[in-house]
């Protein structure tokens, strides 16, 4: 295997190369963050959920609907602590609210009501994509709460010990098989080998290159910046998108 890194040109990798990149994709993200504490850590998945939270707000704009309330309040805890406005021990009752009422309406059990936070999850949130940014931003928040010691009543977030990179590797994969329908490369059947031929052709196209390249620059971008560069970058951010804007409304329909 080559050696790999985030300044790897992905465009410029013919198959099986490109393939292999993807694959390796985790171990080169881990492996440039591996000094890292969680300010950089966060500010790399914070940059990649701007853009994918854009594009699907974008996309449920169509419709005029906006993103649901507890999302955009979870992305702002985010920044807050980033910025040094919040401590975990601040947001630890919402995080975990947060992540129940995620559970709640994904494996159960019925009948979940915060006593504290209602307002936030009063309005539903029923596209599969914005589901996928509540799971990330939750997760980062329960992951906070545990690495600074506070309350955490989910046992996988008993033992964290660093923020991981779940977002934004789950996002590049999801993204690999939208772009199948949004380039219009054609499947010929459900067989695994149909659908890596299409795979194939879709790491060919400048809209996944393009996915690619965002993902690689932003994690690059948040290794680099200075926390005086923190609210500068988030103010930038909020302009920027994961795909082009005539693509949102398709990419909800996958």
């Amino acid at each position: 295997m080559q050696e790999y890194t985030l300044k790897t040109n992905f465009a410029a990798l013919v198959e099986p190369y490109a393939n292999e990149y993807l694959i390796d994709f985790r171990n080169i993200v881990e492996k440039a963050f591996e000094h890292s504490d969680s300010r950089p850590r966060l500010l790399g998945n914070l940059l990649v959920l701007e853009r994918y939270c854009n594009t699907v707000r974008q996309g449920l704009a169509v419709d005029k609907a906006q993103l649901c309330v507890c999302l955009r309040y979870a992305r702002e805890l985010l920044w807050d602590y980033l910025g040094g406005r919040v401590a975990a021990a601040d947001f630890q009752d919402f995080a975990n609210d947060y992540f129940a009422w995620f559970l709640e309406h994904n494996v159960g059990p019925e009948g979940f009501c915060s006593e504290h936070f209602a307002e936030y999850f009063a309005d539903s949130c029923p596209d599969a994509y914005e589901w996928f940014a509540v799971e990330w931003s939750c997760g980062l928040l329960m992951q906070l709460v545990s690495i600074e010691g506070g309350r955490v009543d989910y046992e996988d977030f008993e033992e964290c010990g660093e923020l991981d990179f779940y977002g934004p590797l789950c996002m590049l994969d999801m993204m690999e098989d939208v772009c199948i329908g949004l380039t219009d490369t054609p499947v010929v059947s459900n067989r695994g080998t149909d659908l890596e031929k299409a795979m194939t052709q879709v790491r060919k196209t400048s809209l996944f290159q393009e996915i690619v390249m965002y993902v690689q620059n932003d994690l690059q971008t948040a290794l680099l910046a200075a926390p005086t560069e923190y609210e500068a970058l988030r103010k930038e951010y909020g302009q920027y998108t994961i795909i082009p804007e005539q693509y949102a409304a398709r990419m909800l329909e996958y």
